[in-house]
């Protein structure tokens, strides 16, 4: 009797630590829902995206164009910044730039509902900086519009060459006006961002305007000296500031006298007066736009690419 007491209590001792070890490998469902629709407890893979945590929240970064899958929606903090606008004369525009961090942007609320499911992302590219050609029409390239989900942070515009006639176009933030001898000209109108920067300056070495920022206008031209690009937004989503969207700086008709105009805080690329180099360009992934140049053989800074932030609770993403 003794001896089949003691087989049981084996038995029983055995069974209890399968179990034990079968509960704790995640392969037993006790019938209790693992997501509910607030979020609670979902999870998201992207192709590419890192993922860092800072505090209680777990944040996802997407560089480049991706795919974002989420088991379930859930309520999160996001930016979202275009592609910068490549610089010309001018500094190109900064890209778009769309939060629900600190004051809303873009029509945004405090919060935004990721959707379940299968989300493309797309991380707008910068425009590439062009040649300064005078007379030309020809401008920096636009920047790349980032999309994620209802989101759409617009690219930056591109700065204009010396002697254009037209404006730069509007983007995320405004291409800055080129040098010019002929009259004022007037920077492009910035969507969600600073316009860019206006030139009236119609003396040697004729300097060009900078490109707008998320926070402020380009710079305008004054005596000597291209314009700034305006300065971007400081965000903390990531738990750390870095400043966004910067506008880039301006360059001039002549090398003589010229101090070239200086990137706006948030990626955007220094104006070049050396006739040696390009324009500086914008920062990867914080959406700068590119620094101007003076004519010749070199082009103006290419814009900054763009970058898609999402941050949530620890474990709802």
């Amino acid at each position: 009797m003794r001896r089949l007491a003691f087989a049981f209590s084996c038995v029983f001792l055995i069974c209890s630590v399968a179990h034990a070890q079968f509960v704790s490998s995640g392969l037993y469902n006790s019938g209790q829902a693992t997501n509910s629709g607030g979020g609670g407890g979902g999870s998201c893979t992207t192709t590419s995206g890192s993922r860092t945590t800072s505090g209680p929240n777990t944040i996802i970064t997407m560089n480049v164009s991706d795919t974002l899958v989420c088991t379930n929606s859930f309520s999160a903090q996001v930016l979202v910044v275009g592609g910068g606008g490549g610089g010309n004369g001018g500094g190109g525009g900064a890209g778009g730039y769309c939060t629900t961090v600190g004051t809303p942007t873009c029509g945004l609320s405090s919060s935004f509902i990721v959707p379940s499911g299968s989300t493309s992302v797309t991380v707008g590219g910068g425009g590439a900086g062009t040649a300064n050609l005078i007379g030309s029409s020809t401008v920096g390239a636009p920047g790349g519009n980032s999309v994620f989900s209802t989101i759409t942070a617009t690219g930056g515009g591109g700065g204009a060459t010396t002697n254009s006639t037209v404006g730069t176009p509007g983007g995320g933030s405004g291409g800055g006006a080129g040098p010019d001898g002929n009259g004022p000209v007037t920077g492009g109108t910035g969507s969600q961002g600073g316009n860019g920067g206006n030139n009236s300056t119609q003396v040697s070495p004729f300097p060009g305007a900078g490109g707008g920022g998320a926070g402020a206008n380009g710079g305008n031209s004054s005596s000597g000296t291209g314009g700034n690009g305006g300065n971007g937004v400081s965000n903390s989503i990531t738990g750390s500031a870095v400043v966004y969207a910067g506008g880039g700086g301006a360059s001039c008709f002549s090398s003589t006298g010229c101090t070239a105009g200086s990137g706006g805080t948030g990626g955007g690329g220094a104006g070049d007066a050396s006739t040696l180099a390009n324009g500086g360009n914008g920062t990867a992934n914080l959406g700068g736009g590119g620094g101007g140049v003076l004519p010749g053989a070199f082009v103006g800074g290419t814009g900054g690419s763009g970058v898609v932030i999402i941050s949530c609770t620890t474990g709802n993403c």
